[in-house]
């Protein structure tokens, strides 16, 4: 499967890189919809859900670890790198084009219980907050994710949110090894275009994720060395 991808760069937010970006409206170009397996979007509920507890977290505070996985064999095209966020049942999922090792994409997993349901193609603001655990220093800024794929059973229903970017490997690795500890907190608010002016607590049932991004630079250099060290070798054959 052939697809073309806008490579991006997070931007910098007061002389500071972030990890996601927050492009003009004008130049904003969606990528085609990376779309997982869809067993994945219920995996990670179903069979993990159960032992994972309500938690009540202050973001000042030091969040509790979050454990990220890593997957090499679901899909032919990405390996995948996720983890469920602290306070409910929603996963941040990275994957790493394995022909292509430079390059990330990223996506939110949300579930919900909420009465409405949106379709493909609906908005969300995310206002992203990455704070460091040494020192009162954040960052705060916006991002745009849409609603790639949406499935219902049950009581639930299952969002995959994307942001239609594709990231730069390195850049991504430069800042989390130059963040040290931080943990970094979504939350999901109205689009301020009218069209996707919805509640947002209608649609979904936890609005705000926190994961802890401290293990995360450990585990993307392992795997980008490992996917680089690999394509060299079938390279040399």
């Amino acid at each position: 499967m052939n697809k073309k991808f806008q490579v991006i760069s997070p931007r910098s937010y007061i002389h500071e890189a972030t990890l996601f970006i927050n492009p003009s409206k004008n130049n904003k170009h969606l990528k085609p919809a990376k779309i997982k397996k869809p067993s994945l979007i219920f995996s990670f509920l179903i069979v993990i859900v159960t032992f994972i507890s309500v938690l009540s977290y202050s973001f000042l505070a030091k969040a509790s670890t979050t454990y990220w996985s890593v997957d090499h064999e679901s899909d032919e095209e990405w390996i995948n790198i996720d983890a469920f966020g602290i306070v409910s049942e929603n996963m941040l999922a990275i994957s790493m084009n394995k022909e292509n090792c430079n390059e990330l994409d990223v996506n939110l997993y949300m579930t919900s219980y909420a009465e409405n349901r949106v379709d493909n193609g609906f908005k969300f603001t995310a206002e992203i907050i990455e704070k460091s655990y040494n020192g009162d220093e954040y960052k705060n800024y916006e991002e745009e994710f849409f609603v790639a794929y949406s499935e219902q059973r049950g009581e639930r229903t299952f969002y995959l949110l994307d942001d239609g970017y594709i990231y730069d490997t390195e850049r991504w690795l430069d800042i989390l090894q130059g963040s040290g500890s931080f943990a970094q907190k979504i939350i999901l608010k109205k689009h301020k275009d009218p069209e996707y002016n919805i509640d947002t607590t209608s649609i979904l049932s936890d609005t705000d994720e926190v994961w802890d991004m401290t293990d995360l630079a450990n585990i993307l250099s392992q795997e980008y060395q490992k996917c680089r060290f690999k394509n060299h070798n079938q390279v040399e054959l």
